[in-house]
């Protein structure tokens, strides 16, 4: 038996314990070393009617669910009969999506669009737990030099990588990121190693606005006393951006900016211009769509999880990389650090009220689960 979180219904996570997990003959078994909550997992859990809901309130309906745990890192325990390119010992993380392979859309190559997907902590059992069991195909090994505790932040810089390239950045192009959270501030250091020219950053807690100018941001706008557009409209006279990377909207009741931030984008882009909205918002909700339309601007969603845009590495690769060589700094995002299993409710708390308790990155829970630290070798 190990020890895990259960959700016994919205807002009641308890640790428990449960059967080992046992893996297929394509799956590995992880030792979790690190996991932190993700805020959609967070808005989930207290019931917020986000993506995938139904879905969780359908498994409660028959009884208490594993849930939550798709950012984590660990070592590899034990490898299915049939797994050969993962070995008992390596240091990992995983891609939280986990396609069919079946579908009319795998089956032409389009896997991004699989019809059945699963997805970790989701809808199978994740890493809130002493184990977790993953298919082979979805381990990424973590390089060298980067800590278990920035492996187990990289999925947030995938999802930042992923509105960069959605937002098809050229060089030179002026950029607005709204919010300065934690993935405010990963967007931000992408653009800065990327294409983009002029960026302006906005948020309300002095301490992360100083993080931004500290990761480069050309203007830094305090959105808590000033509106955002009559600087916008200076730096860029009067054009407004190229682009928008909204990352603060959400439920207000966690700290989040609700849906203005949204409005905010749509006043601030440029005629013919993309707004990429990375926040997670409910179901239904006010939208700007007239002030979209009239002024012909793009509203894009990136894609989560894996995927490339290079046959020589996917995503996750890539964000490790950045963080290996020093390109992007996640560590100095990582404000809470808890140890043991038994924390996993209260890193939950802590990431549901980020602003409470002045966090940025998810509080992370530390489990060892093998994971020699320091590791530089």
């Amino acid at each position: 038996m190990m020890r895990a979180a259960v959700l016994h219904g919205f807002g009641d996570l308890r640790v428990e314990e449960v059967p080992d997990p046992v893996p297929g003959p394509t799956d590995v078994v992880i030792d979790v070393a690190r996991v932190q909550p993700s805020v959609t997992e967070c808005m989930l859990i207290a019931g917020e009617p986000v993506a995938l809901h139904g879905r969780l309130a359908d498994a409660l309906a028959a009884g208490p669910a594993r849930f939550g745990g798709h950012e984590f890192c660990g070592v590899v325990r034990t490898v299915g009969a049939a797994v050969r390119d993962v070995a008992v010992g390596d240091r990992v993380t995983a891609v939280e999506t986990i396609v069919c392979g079946r579908c009319p859309a795998c089956l032409r190559g389009r896997s991004d669009a699989c019809l059945a997907p699963e997805f970790i902590g989701f809808t199978r059992p994740g890493a809130f737990a002493e184990q977790v069991v993953v298919p082979a195909s979805c381990v990424v090994p973590v390089p060298a030099g980067v800590s278990a505790a920035a492996a187990a932040a990289v999925q947030p810089l995938a999802g930042a990588l992923h509105a960069h390239a959605l937002a098809a950045v050229q060089p030179g192009e002026t950029m607005l990121i709204i919010g300065a959270g934690v993935m405010g501030l990963l967007a931000l250091q992408v653009a800065r190693r990327g294409n983009a020219g002029l960026v302006i950053i906005t948020g309300r807690s002095p301490a992360k606005l100083a993080l931004a100018a500290r990761y480069g941001a050309d203007l830094v706008v305090d959105a808590a006393a000033d509106d955002v557009w009559p600087a916008v409209r200076e730096a860029t006279g009067g054009i407004g951006v190229d682009v928008v990377i909204e990352t603060a909207g959400g439920p207000p009741e966690a700290g989040l900016a609700g849906v203005a931030t949204f409005e905010s984008a749509a006043r601030c882009v440029r005629r013919g211009g993309r707004v990429v909205m990375v926040s997670v918002l409910p179901d239904r909700v006010p939208a700007p769509l007239g002030l979209l339309r009239e002024r012909s601007v793009s509203l894009l969603h990136p894609r989560s999880g894996a995927g490339g845009y290079s046959p020589g590495g996917g995503v996750f690769d890539h964000a490790l990389r950045l963080v290996a060589r020093g390109d992007i700094d996640v560590e100095s995002l990582i404000t809470h650090q808890l140890s043991g299993i038994e924390e996993v409710p209260k890193a939950v708390d802590i990431t549901r009220n980020k602003t409470a308790h002045g966090a940025i990155n998810p509080a992370q829970v530390d489990l060892t689960g093998g994971w020699e630290q320091p590791w530089n070798s």
